[in-house]
């Protein structure tokens, strides 16, 4: 069972550091708690709830997968994954600028889903482009004509 770092710091809307609170983190769709570790081994469990350190911070071990998380009377989703820049993005945003105006654009996500899809110009305007799915982790946007800009990609 391959398990994935989870690291993340916590603050009440009055920009305090939450220290001592305690985050409940359950697998989607259920109510029972998640397994967690304090070792990527698994071999050190750890309670559930987990309360958030002197600083704020929760770090532990966990099954790569989504979850949602319950702390502060708040409820919210969560994606843990294995590649580090996917976890603390919710709910999975892939962002990728184009390095030069082009009217094909082929982009290598790594997502495993078909994403959806929302391009924005230098000038902060949405641009439209036809997208084809190559695959769960390839896509392709072609425009009209020439453009640049941001695509972000939300699976």
């Amino acid at each position: 069972m391959p398990l994935a770092p989870y690291r993340e710091r916590y603050w009440y809307p009055d920009e305090t550091i939450a220290v001592g609170q305690q985050l409940h983190i359950f697998p989607r769709l259920s109510n029972v708690h998640a397994q967690l570790y304090a070792d990527q081994a698994g071999t050190i469990p750890l309670s559930n709830p987990v309360t958030t350190d002197a600083n704020g911070f929760v770090d532990v071990w966990v099954e790569n997968g989504d979850y949602w998380g319950y702390i502060n009377n708040q409820a919210f989703y969560l994606i843990i994954d294995l590649d580090p820049n996917l976890t603390h993005v919710w709910p999975s945003t892939f962002r990728w600028e184009a390095p030069a105006p082009a009217t094909v654009w082929v982009i290598a996500h790594g997502l495993d889903s078909f994403p959806a899809v929302s391009v924005i110009s230098p000038a902060a305007e949405q641009l439209f482009g036809d997208v084809v799915y190559i695959d769960s982790n390839n896509l392709t946007i072609t425009f009209g004509s020439p453009v640049d800009g941001t695509v972000f990609l939300r699976r």
